[in-house]
């Protein structure tokens, strides 16, 4: 047999085990999902559940499915550096499992327990705030301290998302019953005893005349004027109606999640401009999946300014589910790209570029991908630009 038949033998066989495993994967993938869709499917058939929207359902859906995927990347990467990366979202998915169980607390399971439901969705969404920000944090600091030990980096990420993260909501861990307790809640309850007892909901001018409420700072009462009581009255008198109460109840829980979320930002610009000023080499998508948390956290924080401007919980609940269609539409392109960086991981070229990206990172440089090419072809200079983010793949 010819040399050169010997040599094509050899190169076909991994490509084609290759092919194999990348076959495997994705089976395992589908079939994990649809195990997992099966018995929430099942859960919501045969248990009582609280009112569900359908952008909730395919928002579980979604994220389920990015839990199952970036189980399979941290299994696939063959760099250490990159599995802790992934490791974080893994984490950070994993609250959509939980999410599920959500639906069901205080109807189906512990329905004596008064506050199931409000505890669950309070420390629930604490829990996505955090391990987002532990994912995206942890994400930008890997590649401006690459050469940092992993538990060096985790030390940062702790110090940095960490502490900022127990500033926003130690009131939250200290009292689980808070929200009930900010002079929002307070003052309504107020007004709310008063209006019950009238039988129906009286005029802010009926209320001042015979209500003061009391303003709190610091551990110092004050009775605010007429005109100030008058006026708080007045901005208070729609949360009364029906079950508004509900979005005052949660404002202080949102707004505090929109300051987590600038640190998110914050985090991914800081990613972008060492990008820019230093041209690290890293792994294929990494910078994708970096811009679309931007977008995901972007989107974030438009979502819950829109909860905290709202004084109905109709109002409230149409743009919950129109901000889950968002979010939905982004984490599609997170799988796909999460999808991208599982194919190349475990492609022979993929292989090749991580394992030298790990052993001589100064003698690679970085990936350009498709989409690389459609930016620069189509929105920049190419000249400019090529230096910087942008190299071409056979430059080593």
């Amino acid at each position: 047999m010819p040399a050169h038949c010997i040599y094509s033998n050899i190169a076909y066989l991994p490509v084609q085990e290759l092919a194999l495993i990348r076959l495997k994967i994705l089976a395992k993938i589908l079939l994990s999902w649809l195990i997992l869709l099966m018995i929430y499917s099942c859960c919501l058939y045969f248990l009582p559940h609280g009112q569900i929207s359908f952008s909730s359902i395919i928002n579980r859906a979604i994220q389920s499915l990015l839990f199952i995927v970036s189980i399979f990347l941290v299994i696939s990467e063959k760099s250490r550096r990159n599995q802790f990366v992934f490791a974080n979202f893994v984490a950070f998915f994993a609250i959509s499992i939980f999410q599920i169980f959500h639906d069901f607390l205080g109807i189906a399971f512990l329905q004596d327990v008064k506050y199931a439901r409000f505890f669950s969705f309070e420390y629930l969404s604490l829990a996505y705030t955090f391990f987002l920000s532990i994912a995206v944090v942890y994400a930008a600091l890997d590649s401006v301290f690459q050469d940092f030990k992993i538990y060096q980096k985790y030390c940062v990420t702790l110090l940095v998302a960490g502490s900022f993260f127990v500033v926003m909501f130690y009131p939250f861990f200290q009292d689980p019953l808070y929200l009930y307790s900010t002079e929002d809640i307070r003052q309504w309850k107020i007004l709310n005893e008063q209006a019950t007892a009238v039988g129906t909901v009286p005029s802010a001018a009926q209320l001042a005349s015979t209500i003061s409420l009391e303003s709190r700072d610091r551990g110092l009462v004050s009775v605010l004027t007429p005109e100030s009581n008058l006026k708080r009255i007045e901005e208070l008198l729609p949360y009364l109606e029906g079950e508004n109460w509900v979005v005052l109840l949660y404002r202080p829980m949102f707004s505090k999640i929109i300051y987590m979320n600038v640190l998110l930002i914050g985090s991914v610009l800081l990613f972008f401009g060492y990008q820019y000023k230093k041209d690290p080499p890293q792994g294929a998508y990494l910078d994708k999946i970096m811009f679309l948390l931007l977008l995901f956290s972007s989107m974030e924080i438009l979502h819950n300014y829109g909860y905290i401007q709202s004084v109905e919980l109709g109002s409230w609940t149409e743009l919950f589910i129109i901000g889950q269609y968002v979010s939905f539409a982004i984490e599609l392109l997170i799988v796909l790209f999460f999808g991208l960086r599982l194919r190349f991981i475990t492609s022979v070229q993929g292989e090749y570029y991580e394992s030298e990206l790990a052993s001589n990172p100064n003698q690679v440089t970085r990936w350009r991908d498709w989409v690389d090419n459609i930016v620069l072809a189509h929105f920049f200079n190419f000249k400019i630009f090529n230096g910087r983010l942008f190299q071409k793949t056979s430059g080593r």
